[in-house]
């Protein structure tokens, strides 16, 4: 089973999974504390953030992705993109319990900063109590990348639409993990088209 959660359209801070299956939960520009529990074997769990920031905006989250029971998944990826003098502090935290073999859990969180007054805070942690588990976490902010501009200049495309192209390609990894999830093509669209609303503004 497929299962779709919108954070954005709930108030659980909590999420608890007992079924077998794979989950996708996304979130965008979501401010707030986020905590899931695998509480049974064969759970593929997908956590995706997109966080676009502009002005003065400033957002703050905390995930947790916390496995009670082994044999199963957990994979993070958040993507932001930040003008201006808008802020983002993540904290990120991976909690592998001591009866939690053969645990697979994954973290990323990946930022572009397009203003000169934009701030970024990211802290991934980890707590693993079992011995027999695959964990990793990272953490990468930077600019846009001038070698990749320079490549688009030099076939015809101008900067303003080489950055463009550069951003949405940064941002669609995680619409390419909503589609080998198998997560609704109307869904996927929607978010797509809001993301790019945002950017165009």
């Amino acid at each position: 089973m497929n299962y779709f959660i919108d954070l954005n359209k709930s108030k659980q801070k909590i999420i608890t999974l007992h079924k077998h299956g794979i989950y996708t939960i996304f979130f965008f520009n979501y401010n707030g504390q986020l905590t899931v529990q695998i509480e049974n074997k064969d759970i593929e769990v997908n956590l995706l953030g997109i966080y676009i920031g502009k002005n003065s905006e400033n957002f703050n989250l905390e995930t947790t992705q916390r496995h009670k029971v082994g044999s199963n998944s957990s994979n993070l990826l958040v993507k932001g993109v930040f003008f201006d003098e808008s802020h983002f502090d993540y904290k990120g935290l991976i909690k592998i319990d001591k009866n939690s073999q053969k645990s697979h859990a994954y973290q990323k969180n990946q930022n572009l900063i397009l203003g000169d007054a934009a701030h970024i805070s990211s802290n991934p942690f980890l707590e693993i109590e079992a011995n027999d588990v695959f964990c990793t976490h990272g953490s990468t902010t930077g600019r846009l990348s001038k070698d990749q501009l320079n490549y688009l200049e030099n076939r015809g495309i101008d900067k303003k639409k080489g950055e463009k192209l550069i951003i949405h390609g940064f941002i669609n990894e995680v619409f390419d993990i909503m589609k080998t999830s198998k997560v609704e093509t109307k869904i996927i669209e929607y978010y797509q088209n809001k993301t790019q609303s945002f950017l165009a503004n």
